[in-house]
């Protein structure tokens, strides 16, 4: 297949997205992004999907769309999380010529905790935005005879240094480690913690604009499965890079936290806390309740497009988050109780 004329790149100024148009114009196609306040690029275009009708210069024939616009805040309602990842998928699909290729960018939790996104209740999920993701991906098997679904894990910056667009999601782990937001880690150090490359995502859009629709709907999931760091492992890189890089700046360095289980923090730690932390403190462990369940996930993705390990990029990611969160990763911590 020729290179396409013209692809559009929804959420296009995000971490993800921004790695795609540029993936994609590199290699060599006519790569336009949307975002709901554009871009200094003319091919960086302002359209808030769902709300507004498109600007002139979207009009068609497009060959590809690349729906990355999503709204991955966990505290939505049911009905906002509709509104911000449903309903502009809606509003792409009922916009789109039926020849055009539709790749939707997804989440590897989009199975909640039922490991499907058949169910339609909230409850299903560990969240709205799982909902919302499983609700969208139920869209697309409804309405498209044939699209592309595309699923990953937690994202993390380009393999050669780390860079990202946007430092957001994740990244609440090193910042609260830096600021003393949390006063241990909830999780099983046993579990899976999938993590991808904005490359990982990037090339494989690549491929999939450059080879032919499928004739369904079709679905891949990248990660590294089995071979997923597991939670220990991937904290043990994260302090030790936040260590490092505060030693080259004269800042004392973290104290590992410790861990305990989901199961003891809720039953035992909680209640202490309610009782005797102060309100701040107290929306910060509160916050912190939903991070839980994915650090204790301890069955792996199902792949099926395996990724590079991770390691290297993790550490090379956070060091990039620090330099350029230089404030916040300065931080000296303070203790929980006098």
């Amino acid at each position: 297949m020729t290179a396409p004329a013209r692809i559009l790149v929804t959420g296009a100024t995000g971490a993800v997205g921004g790695a795609i148009l540029r993936r994609l114009t590199s290699a060599g196609h006519h790569a336009y992004g949307v975002s709901s306040r554009g871009g200094r690029s003319p091919r960086q275009l302002a359209w808030r999907i769902g709300t507004e009708e498109p600007p002139d210069a979207l009009r068609g024939p497009w060959h590809a769309v690349v729906h990355c616009a999503a709204d991955t805040r966990w505290n939505l309602s049911v009905e906002a999380s509709e509104q911000a990842n449903v309903a502009p998928l809606r509003a792409v699909l009922k916009w789109m010529d039926e020849p055009t290729h539709l790749i939707h960018l997804s989440s590897s939790y989009a199975t909640g905790l039922t490991g499907s996104v058949a169910a339609t209740a909230s409850d299903a999920y560990r969240n709205t935005y799982e909902w919302s993701k499983a609700a969208a991906e139920r869209l697309i098997a409804d309405e498209c005879a044939t699209a592309d679904i595309v699923r990953f894990p937690i994202v993390m910056g380009a393999r050669a240094d780390g860079y990202l667009d946007r430092y957001s999601g994740f990244f609440w782990l090193p910042s609260s480690l830096c600021t003393g937001a949390v006063p241990a880690l909830v999780g099983d150090q046993d579990a899976y913690l999938d993590i991808v490359s904005t490359d990982d995502i990037a090339e494989h859009i690549r491929q999939l604009v450059g080879g032919d629709r499928p004739a369904g709907v079709r679905l891949s999931v990248l990660g590294r499965g089995a071979g997923a760091p597991r939670v220990a492992q991937a904290f043990h890189t994260i302090l030790a890079t936040l260590n490092g890089w505060r030693a080259e700046n004269g800042v004392p360095e973290l104290e590992q936290l410790r861990y305990v289980s989901a199961d003891q923090w809720n039953r035992f730690y909680l209640p202490f806390a309610r009782a005797y932390l102060d309100r701040a403190q107290l929306l910060r462990v509160t916050a912190f309740q939903a991070y839980q369940s994915y650090l204790s996930i301890t069955d792996p993705f199902e792949v099926t497009h395996p990724t590079e390990p991770i390691t290297a990029t993790l550490h090379r990611s956070i060091r990039r988050w620090a330099e350029t969160h230089a404030a916040t990763a300065r931080r000296v911590p303070r203790p929980w109780c006098p």
